[in-house]
C-alpha cells in the first residue's frame, strides 16, 4: 500500500493528484425508540361436547323449581397478537462504552 506523508498545505502539486485518506471514526450513542404496543386477541369457532347425561335436581322449598346441570367440554381457540408501531427515534451521543 502506497502511503504519502501529509504536508502542511504548502505543496501545491499535492492537489493535482487523487489521494485516498482512509479512516475509521467511532461515536458511542444511546438510541431511544418509543414504541406503542397494542395487543389484541380473537376467538375462533367453538365446539361443544356433552360430558355424560344431564342431572335434574328439584328444589321444592320455593315453589317447584328445577335445576338442570350438564357438564360440557368446550373447545375455544384463541389467537393472541400484538401490533408494534415505532415512533421517531432519538439519539444522544455518550462517552465511549
Amino acid at each position: 500500500m502506497y502511503r504519502r506523508k501529509c504536508d502542511n498545505g504548502n505543496n501545491v502539486d499535492s492537489f493535482n493528484e487523487n489521494q485516498t485518506c482512509p479512516t475509521v471514526g467511532y461515536q458511542a450513542a444511546s438510541v431511544c425508540v418509543p414504541v406503542t404496543v397494542t395487543p389484541f386477541a380473537s376467538a375462533g369457532a367453538t365446539v361443544t361436547k356433552c360430558c355424560g347425561a344431564a342431572t335434574v335436581v328439584s328444589n321444592c322449598e320455593d315453589g317447584c323449581r328445577l335445576l338442570v346441570i350438564q357438564r360440557l367440554k368446550v373447545r375455544f381457540p384463541v389467537c393472541y397478537k400484538a401490533e408494534v408501531i415505532p415512533e421517531k427515534s432519538e439519539t444522544v451521543c455518550t462517552e465511549d462504552c
